[in-house]
């Protein structure tokens, strides 16, 4: 709880420029349901660094989106939690975030070293999304964390130009 308090005090200034910017439904592709359980897709043949990551909320879904530089979305995987109680990546220091349920994303072959310097912590309090955190940035795997209002099936999909994973959960 100690390191997760620094951490929010080290990030404090970069949380004041922090917005919630809406995507328009026309935006996006047509949206398919939403699936529960562990997901898993994007290219294991790509490295692409992150350069923005992005929260929204809309009519009916709480919206997660990650932005590469490359022209593919890297390999990820999305693990539904039962609670919101993660570990920090590479110390294995536990950490709650805010919510009863969560989803741990985590993505192959790339890094925000350098390329992104926006929020590592987002304290939306959307009706499903309660936050997001950056639980690790370690070689070459980026770790997020999800905090869920109660526990949820998901919607990913990716998107190109510029190269985006999106993850919707209902609200």
């Amino acid at each position: 709880m100690v390191i997760r308090k620094l951490l929010a005090i080290g990030f404090a200034s970069l949380l004041a420029g922090a917005v919630a910017v809406p995507v328009s439904a026309s935006a996006s592709p047509a949206l398919s349901g939403f699936t529960c359980g562990t997901q898993s897709g994007g290219s294991g043949s790509v490295i692409a660094p992150i350069t923005a990551v992005r929260i929204g909320h809309h009519l009916g879904y709480d919206r997660f989106v990650v932005e590469f530089s490359g022209s593919s979305v890297p390999a990820y995987t999305a693990i539904p939690k039962s609670s919101a109680r993660f570990y920090l990546d590479p110390t294995g220091q536990p950490i709650t975030i805010e919510g009863t349920a969560g989803i741990k994303l985590v993505m192959h072959s790339t890094s925000m070293h350098g390329t992104y310097g926006g929020p590592t912590d987002f304290d939306p309090e959307f009706p499903q999304l309660a936050e997001a955190f950056a639980l690790g940035d370690f070689e070459g795997f980026v770790t997020w964390g999800l905090g869920l209002q109660q526990q949820s099936c998901k919607r990913i999909f990716t998107l190109s130009s510029p190269a985006r994973l999106v993850l919707d959960v209902p609200n």
